[in-house]
């Protein structure tokens, strides 16, 4: 399975709140995304925070009892979440220039029990599988939640005053929700924060991802695909931070 991913700060910030964390150990492949909120320095230090608790559950529990079917996976990821909102929350209430920080998730665990995926808040998983891509994630988020209840359309969700209000982020609350979902077959998996995606064009990511926007009879390797995504979204304005991790069998 090949994995790369990248974050940049994007072309209107003055600091980078997302953050990102790939783990391949051969008998399971980890990627995580996380997008931080709350003030200049709050922000970073929840996804930070966050992607270091999630991931070290995830490693400890691999290193003394594998998970052996679908739900003791779904339990560990559950539990990995949890354990980063707990961390996420505890360090927000000791230090009171940190108060109100929070942060998205949205992590893939491959190994040979199956595929799955865990996800609060707006960052997104992307499949892609003959050439479409296709979001399997749903946003916490409250144009979600308009959408949800027909009371807006879909092309009035990119320009709704409400569009970056979320419903659901580690850290803010002591218990938190998350989302679970088992991943079908896939040729390529795209983990993203809203830097990416509110840039860039569904149809235009599906060419980036496959590396069909080339041109060339050889596809460029994942790292060019993921430099030309973050370009790209600082072409079209850069008004967030960019993160983008993206896993392949090609």
């Amino acid at each position: 399975m090949k994995c790369y991913g990248k974050t940049d700060i994007g072309a209107k910030r003055k600091n980078n709140q997302d953050c990102y964390a790939i783990a391949d150990k051969g008998e399971y492949l980890l990627a995580a995304v996380c997008d931080g909120m709350g003030g200049a320095r709050g922000g970073n230090i929840a996804s930070e925070t966050a992607i270091k608790s999630f991931c070290n559950t995830v490693k400890e529990a691999f290193a003394k009892n594998p998970p052996a079917d679908e739900q003791a996976v779904k339990d560990l990821l559950t539990q990995a979440v949890c354990d980063a909102n707990t961390d996420v929350y505890r360090k927000a209430v000791e230090e009171s220039e940190l108060e109100g920080m929070g942060t998205t998730l949205v992590a893939v665990l491959l190994c040979t029990v199956g595929h799955y995926a865990v996800n609060v808040g707006d960052s997104r998983l992307y499949l892609q599988k003959d050439g479409e891509l296709i979001q399997l994630t749903k946003d916490n988020s409250f144009i979600q939640y308009l959408l949800d209840k027909g009371l807006i359309a879909p092309e009035e969700a990119a320009t709704h005053p409400n569009r970056n209000i979320i419903l659901r982020a580690l850290g803010v609350n002591e218990e938190v929700e998350c989302d679970l979902y088992s991943i079908p077959e896939f040729e390529r998996l795209l983990l993203c924060s809203d830097g990416l995606y509110n840039m860039v064009s569904m149809e235009e990511m599906s060419s980036l991802a496959d590396g069909s926007y080339s041109g060339k009879k050889r596809s460029p390797g994942y790292r060019a695909r993921i430099s030309e995504m973050i370009r790209r979204a600082n072409s079209c304005g850069g008004t967030d931070n960019i993160t983008a991790v993206l896993l392949g069998t090609d």
